[in-house]
């Protein structure tokens, strides 16, 4: 008998499969998994393994109701961080990238909402479906002007699971 776990946080609601939420340590997430191709600056990042990819087709940024995709990998002191918001008042899609590898790190953050930091760097995230996940596409750069540019492919997108906050 398959259960769904019913979450409810600040509002917004996240249904999911109880047994992948059961079988976790607490405040583990579970992986997919992930290829990433990504230059930042003049260096590569490549990665090719497991990393959190979730989905939230009812999410919220700063109070405007959206869509919210998530990548998270973390390994051997390097780390690459990817959150796409697609607001439902057709606002314009928004997202955070950090790239972090050999002691450097570059971000991007267009977020332009009441409540949020002012937006550092610019560029477009744009997501293409495929099967139970897909392939994000960068194109980016810092507020210095370094270009952040390639793909992050997840092999499957986990439905998001709240984890508080306001």
């Amino acid at each position: 008998m398959r259960q769904t776990v019913l979450v409810i946080s600040c509002g917004i609601l996240f249904l999911g499969p109880a047994a992948s939420a059961q079988r976790r340590p607490p405040g583990q997430k579970p992986t997919v998994g992930v290829t990433i191709a990504l230059k930042a600056g003049g260096e590569t990042y490549a990665f090719s393994g497991q990393a959190s990819c979730t989905h939230a087709p009812v999410a919220s940024i700063y109070g405007i109701a959206s869509g919210q995709w998530t990548v998270q990998q973390s390994a051997d002191s390097r780390s690459a961080q990817l959150t796409l918001w697609k607001p439902t008042n057709g606002s314009g899609e928004m997202f955070s990238l950090s790239v972090s590898s050999a002691g450097r790190s570059q971000s991007v953050n267009t977020v332009k909402a009441s409540g949020a930091a002012a937006p550092q760097g610019s560029g477009k995230v744009t997501f293409a479906p495929a099967g139970k996940g897909g392939t994000f596409t960068v194109d980016a750069k810092t507020a210095t002007g370094t270009p952040i540019t390639g793909t992050i492919k997840c092999d499957t997108l986990l439905p998001a699971i709240a984890e508080g906050g306001d």
